[in-house]
């Protein structure tokens, strides 16, 4: 075994040594990943609209492994074929690159699917749902209506400035929040 490491060229060692260790850290990270292990290192916080969602960085730790894993194998591959050490050295940057993207277009498109589930009330504003439990008028109690919001069927608490009470089935529409989760709402027309 020692005879055929020795009988490579160094370029070629040095194309084995970057594929080898590059996958064995490729691998060790897919393990991670699966078994919930720290992988926070490779995404940051964006918060550009106030929220907050993760977004993949084009030069994390990740990402840059599976570079070198392309560009390590199509090393190696280059020089099996007998591909000039220039001709090698550029397919094997191309190769990695392509890697890189790849991986990286990959996980943006996993962090954009990803969703926390949680209801976000003001999201309800302008929604029309129907009265669950009578609402007294002019925010003397509360009521309960339904709505379905984020795609769920809710019942939450709720108020209105109507003149008159609002009766169970009859159809609401929200018009405002107060806190800490509580529907203003007016008879629908």
């Amino acid at each position: 075994m020692l005879d055929l490491w020795t009988e490579l060229a160094a370029g070629t060692q040095l194309y084995w040594i970057i594929s080898v260790f590059a996958s064995v850290l490729q691998v060790f990270l897919l393990i991670g990943a699966f078994m919930g292990g720290g992988a926070d290192f490779d995404h940051d916080v964006d918060s550009h609209d106030g929220s907050t969602a993760d977004s993949v960085k084009l030069f994390s730790f990740r990402i840059l492994i599976a570079f070198f894993v392309g560009f390590g194998w199509a090393g190696v591959l280059g020089q099996r074929q007998g591909m000039s050490p220039t001709a090698t050295a550029v397919a094997a940057i191309i190769s990695g690159v392509v890697f890189m993207l790849l991986l990286f277009a990959t996980l943006r498109l996993l962090m954009a699917m990803k969703d926390d589930g949680s209801l976000n009330y003001d999201n309800a504003i302008g929604l029309r749902g129907q009265v669950y439990v009578t609402i007294p008028a002019a925010r003397a109690g509360l009521g309960q209506i339904e709505i379905i919001l984020q795609g769920r069927l809710i019942t939450a608490s709720a108020v209105t400035d109507a003149d008159h009470a609002l009766s169970p089935q009859s159809g609401i529409e929200i018009t405002a929040l107060m806190p800490p989760n509580t529907f203003v709402v007016k008879p629908a027309t």
